[in-house]
């Protein structure tokens, strides 16, 4: 039952991406129009109940959707590229690229906005409440992290971590999931199993992450997600460290500490590494060449990308194009 209406929930949030296109059922992708966008939606529902939502799109316009639900459900998403403001119950949250996010939410009503033209790259894992119950049962903690004890009066809560290299190396396998039909599912819920074990142990056990009272305000964290965002979005020509500090109002020294903190690597350690999943996710569209996804990515030398490229991943790009082909 609790599957059941964590699927009509992501059947209701279908229904307001795009109105006209009727049942979006599990396992089925949505392909935007050119009239609404251009990408795609995947969703495919696993045995164990969970449901994996990949996204790779932009909008022609701005879009605003409205979801009331009375269902629960718990949801771990992974923000790779494009910002996303939404709501709920009338509070304001925010989703920057590069972080994690783990969603408790019961009796909820939910405002979801998409600018015009923003590109959105993300992966969600669904969870129903009774699934999340099992992967809690027996735990020392457990008393403190069921669902009702997180909740407690609120329809809402969220946590959220940077992704790391570790993680991003998961998300991509799964992205670049080699197999299909039958034995594509199991890999998808293998891995999404791994991101859920891993996040549950930073989330609610604090095992593996590094130790120590942060320096960082509340400010200087929102300034240092922002610069994250300025880097993602210009990664074809990034301001320079100075320039970046005096773009977000940060003096670079605090600058660079807050990128080990959050990120754990520097800021031009983030910077390639996004421009590594970027250029990964350029390739896997296809008709592309090695050139082109370069330039996008921000180097005018296209055997320089190589190198890094495979230094990243352990083969060349165009040994990677003619693998996927």
């Amino acid at each position: 039952m609790a599957t059941t209406y964590l699927r009509d929930i992501y059947d209701h949030y279908f229904l307001g991406m795009n109105p006209y296109l009727g049942a979006f059922g599990e396992n089925t992708d949505m392909v935007f129009t050119p009239y609404d966008g251009e990408g795609s939606i995947q969703r495919m529902s696993t045995t164990s109940g969970i449901e994996i939502v990949i996204s790779d799109y932009h909008l022609s316009d701005h879009r605003s959707i409205t979801l009331a639900s009375k269902s629960a459900m718990v949801e771990l998403s992974f923000c790779l590229e494009g910002a996303g403001g939404f709501s709920i119950s009338g509070r304001s949250h925010e989703l920057s690229p590069g972080t994690c996010s783990l969603q408790f939410m019961n009796h909820f009503q939910a405002v979801f906005e998409y600018a015009k033209s923003q590109p959105v790259r993300s992966l969600a894992l669904g969870i129903p409440v009774s699934l999340y119950a099992r992967f809690m049962h027996g735990c020392s903690a457990g008393e403190k992290m069921d669902f009702s004890s997180i909740l407690g009066e609120t329809p809402f809560r969220i946590y959220q971590k940077p992704i790391d290299s570790a993680v991003s190396d998961i998300l991509l396998q799964m992205l670049a999931c080699p197999y299909s039909h039958a034995t594509r599912s199991l890999y998808l819920e293998a891995k999404s199993l791994e991101l859920l074990s891993i996040y549950f142990e930073r989330f609610f056990f604090e095992k593996g992450q590094p130790s120590g009272t942060s320096h960082l305000s509340r400010s200087d964290r929102d300034k240092i997600q922002q610069a994250a965002l300025l880097l993602i979005t210009s990664m074809e020509s990034p301001p320079s460290l100075l320039g970046l500090s005096r773009l977000v109002g940060l003096n670079d020294f605090k600058l660079k500490h807050g990128f080990k903190e959050i990120f754990g690597t520097t800021v031009f350690g983030y910077l390639r590494e996004q421009r590594m999943l970027k250029a990964m996710s350029l390739l896997e569209k296809g008709n592309v060449t090695i050139s082109s996804v370069a330039a996008q990515v921000g180097y005018a030398n296209a055997s320089h990308f190589t190198e890094a490229f495979r230094l990243r991943f352990g083969v060349n790009p165009s040994e990677w194009l003619r693998m996927r082909s």
